[in-house]
Formats: structure tokens, sequence, C-alpha cells
């Protein structure tokens, strides 16, 4: 049995643990009979781990915890109009669109082909992105590229 202060998995004698509380020693030893402290018995002496009183300390502590401040108010959602959900939408859709439109072109840049087909952008992006895409930028290199790919679909086909 290691009985080292600084060990937090370390037993501490009944003494120790007055010294580590600053309490008397009578009142450790009534705590641990009734069972108030973490402690065993082991024949007629109390021990006591250190890292099962860092525990009890923090668990029968008053107000708020150190590491986690509590806010002085609750949290409430701000309230969002129609307007701005709609507005938050088409934003969120037309950042998809540029994604889309951005891997289509680095695609068309790194690879050595011209001709792809849509399917493959279609099963990265859903079929309404890429043809968003293409009806919005139909005079860029990239889209003019998914028009060919469209013809080149059909006649796959």
């Amino acid at each position: 049995m290691t009985i080292d202060g600084q060990n937090p998995i370390a037993l501490m004698s009944l003494a120790q643990v007055a010294k580590y509380l600053g309490v008397a020693e009578q009142t450790i030893h009534l705590w641990a009979q009734q069972g108030e402290l973490p402690a065993f018995k082991a024949g007629s002496v109390w021990w006591f781990r250190r890292s099962e009183l860092d525990r009890w300390l923090e668990k029968s502590r008053s107000g708020a915890s150190v590491d986690e401040p509590e806010p002085l108010s609750p949290y409430v959602k701000p309230w969002r109009s129609k307007w701005r959900l709609r507005k938050d939408e088409e934003q969120a859709e037309q950042t998809l669109v540029d994604e889309c439109k951005a891997f289509i072109e680095t695609t068309l840049k790194t690879v050595g082909r011209e001709v792809f087909l849509v399917k493959q952008f279609e099963d990265r992006f859903s079929a309404d992105v890429v043809s968003t895409a293409e009806r919005n930028e139909g005079k860029t290199k990239s889209i003019t590229a998914l028009i060919k790919l469209r013809i080149e679909e059909l006649t796959v086909l």
C-alpha cells in the first residue's frame, strides 16, 4: 500500500485525511462510520483513497463548477422570420451550386479529357443541383462541358 499525498490512487490514513480536509480526526472517523465519506476498513483501521475523496469533495461542493461556468441566463434561440429562413435556405442552395461548379471546373482541369458523364456529378451532388448549375452558368467553360455531357449521355443510352 502506498501512502502518498501526491498520488491520486494512494491510500490515506485517518490522520492524513483529517489533515487533507482540515477537520478533526474524530469527525473523519464519524463520517466514515456513517458512510458519508468514501472509505473502507481493513481490520480496525480506516483507509481512504485520495481519488475518491476528491470526487466526494466535487460532488458535495456548493455553487457552480469551476470548469463549466453556468450562463447568467438560459440560451434563447433568436427568432427568425420566414423571410430570413427562406434567405438562409436560398444561400445554402447557392453555396451548394457554387461548390458543384467548382468541383466540375477542378475535375475538368485535373483530368485530361473533356467528356464526362453527368451521372458522376449527380452522384456527388443531386441532379437538381447539377441542373441548376447548368442553367445558371450556361456560358462558362465548365457548364458548356456539362451540356456536352448531357448530349453524350443521350448518345450512350
